[in-house]
């Protein structure tokens, strides 16, 4: 730091849309000092700089560049005296692109009177370069987010070469590993000789490289010190000390808490998930909705970083979420897959003060799971009573006809036919008893018949299929875990209909094992969720990712039997949902197949078991 100083301001007053802003503040600066100005929002600090920039001008008092006065700086001649700055409001031209705002007015041009369009370019390529910063630069700015902009207000005021560097709240604007650049440019112009002056709200920034720090409060400096003189808390003290009366202080206070109460009370009750950051990524307060449709302990969450919260837990594209909380981007996803068949609607809102310095962000959740299956359930139930429509038409075309073949059938077996032609009509009989199967299968599909509404214990529907496929679960050596931790799970509906949405899966599951597999079927209570959950497990060969989501739709199969129809576990599907269910499947090709089938539970139960079986 040398001894002459560069800027001098002594007794200067200022008047900023209508306000007066500095009241007679003194103010100089070094070559190779870096100069922090530090104060609360109105204290004064951006009027000062802006007066160095040329963007305002002073009323009264003395301004001497270099020991020489000035009566006051224009943004033209602040440029000619080296003086460069970035603002806190952007300045940037959002229609343009990043080379026309960075040299606009001084286009560099040929010596036959063009634009030097490729030295411009081969320029700003540099400039960006040395921030490690990747770009567009051809891209409107409008189209870049608020991060890339102010980059582009630092590469712009860092083209001009300048002797003095003025940055105003940059730590609001830019996360932390663009601060980094930041820090680096302020410490490479120091070594070079050059002065900084920033202004921050951040202390650890100021003891970081600042050597001295002006405190402004209410347009009045009330001092400059040497920082290696200072502790935090003094500077603290210096800057946000409030000059009230004990008795004035805790009213002001007591109004303040029930204003926050109130503010986070209504926050707390949002029917919406509602979680907000600070401005480092810290979770500052979380509502009990976004604690349950999250599924977060509410153990340790404040002042945790939001990527640690969520380090654990099974969302889809959370980098790509985090990396725009990261970067202070708005932005929406209208569906995101959260854990088990959940999905979530996810919004970010990074917000500003009055003067746009960055508070945090806030992060909106909604489950929108409902919705989902709502929406799928509609688009299914439209496809079944098209096929309903179908069945009703064709059954009555087919039935009749095959009614008639039948007595012939029958008249034919009542004659004496030698061996080879009565084997032919025994065939034809079991074709035809396959097609009346085929067209009994797409009939169950019409919602004619009422669903019986009477109490079923599930416990008991599990007993009865698992009997009945007894002796196919021994035929290929399968291990059966029957998992039941309950006696009783009584839901309500048709017994013959469950019975039959349970062998369908098993049979299904008994098909896609070897010899030796192992299937198994649990039945999970949820009580205070009201509802009861089946699962059907097994290690067989499993289900292609690509094909998962149309494997409940009519006529799909990828059997390669002939007697197979495609139907089963359309009807199997139907059959939940006549139940006010909910079926789906998740599959690890090769290593496991879950069906899970949840239904409305109707009431408790009081004992508990579990028990393991092998089918013998």
């Amino acid at each position: 730091m040398s001894f002459e100083p560069v800027i001098q301001m002594h007794n200067v007053y200022a008047n900023y849309r209508g306000i007066d802003a500095l009241k007679g503040v003194s103010f100089d600066l070094y070559a190779a000092e870096v100069h922090a100005i530090v104060g609360e929002h109105g204290a004064g600090k951006s009027t000062l700089v802006k007066i160095l920039s040329g963007a305002v001008k002073k009323h009264t008092g003395e301004l001497l560049f270099k020991g020489k006065r000035i009566e006051n700086f224009s943004p033209g001649s602040a440029i000619k005296h080296r003086i460069g700055m970035v603002y806190q409001q952007l300045t940037v031209i959002p229609s343009l692109n990043t080379i026309d705002n960075i040299f606009a007015g001084r286009m560099k041009k040929t010596w036959y009177g063009r634009i030097d369009y490729p030295f411009l370019v081969e320029k700003t390529k540099r400039i960006f370069a040395a921030l490690n910063y990747e770009i567009d630069i051809f891209e409107p700015l409008k189209r870049l987010s608020l991060e890339t902009q102010y980059m582009v207000e630092l590469a712009r005021m860092l083209s001009y070469d300048p002797e003095i560097l003025i940055l105003d709240e940059m730590s609001s604007k830019l996360p932390p590993d663009k601060m980094e650049v930041v820090y680096r440019i302020i410490q490479d112009a120091k070594n070079d000789g050059k002065s900084v002056i920033y202004i921050s709200h951040n202390m650890d920034e100021i003891f970081r490289f600042a050597d001295r720090v002006t405190i402004l409060k209410d347009g009045y400096r009330r001092g400059t010190e040497e920082v290696k003189d200072l502790d935090r808390i003094k500077l603290i003290k210096l800057t946000y000390s409030f000059v009230l009366s004990r008795e004035e202080l805790e009213k002001v206070n007591i109004k303040l808490q029930y204003f926050k109460q109130y503010n986070e009370n209504i926050i707390q009750n949002l029917p919406v998930g509602v979680v907000i950051l600070d401005s480092k990524n810290r979770v500052y307060m979380i509502n009990h909705a976004a604690i349950n449709i999250l599924n977060i302990s509410t153990k340790k969450i404040a002042d945790q970083s939001f990527d640690r919260i969520f380090r654990a837990k099974v969302l889809e594209r959370k980098g790509e979420i985090l990396d725009k909380i990261r970067h202070r981007e708005k932005y929406t996803w209208d569906e995101i897959a959260f854990g088990q068949n959940r999905y979530l609607k996810v919004n970010i809102y990074p917000f500003h003060d009055e003067e746009y310095f960055f508070l945090g962000t806030i992060i909106l959740v909604e489950d929108i799971s409902k919705e989902r299956y709502l929406k799928e359930y509609l688009l299914r139930s439209e496809k079944v009573a098209s096929i309903a429509e179908l069945a009703a038409g064709v059954a009555h075309e087919i039935n009749n006809p095959l009614s008639i073949v039948q007595n012939h059938l029958e008249l034919l077996k009542i004659k004496k036919l030698e061996g080879t032609e009565m084997d032919k009509v025994y065939k034809i009989e079991r074709e035809i008893k396959r097609i009346g199967d085929i067209v009994k299968n797409l009939l169950s599909f019409s919602k004619l018949n009422e669903l019986p509404n009477r109490k079923v214990n599930l416990v008991g529907v599990i007993d009865d299929v698992v009997l009945l496929l007894g002796h196919r679960i021994r035929e290929k050596s399968v291990l059966l875990i029957r998992e039941v931790k309950v006696n009783e799970a009584w839901i309500t509906g048709d017994e013959n209909r469950l019975k039959q949405l349970l062998l369908n899966l098993l049979v299904n599951s008994i098909e896609a094992v070897v010899s030796g597999g192992i299937i198994q079927v649990e039945l999970k209570p949820r009580y205070q969720r009201g509802y009861v959950e089946l699962l059907v497990i097994d290690n067989g060969y499993g289900i292609p990712k690509e094909i998962i989501e149309n494997i409940f739709d009519p006529f799909f199969s990828t059997k390669a039997g002939k007697t197979n129809t495609g139907l089963g576990l359309a009807i199997c599907q139907h059959i939940v949902e006549l139940h006010q269910g909910l079926i789906y499947c998740k599959s690890t090709p090769g290593e496991k197949t879950t069906f899970t089938v949840r239904f409305p539970l109707l009431s408790e139960v009081d004992t508990e078991r579990r028990e393991k079986v092998k089918v013998v």
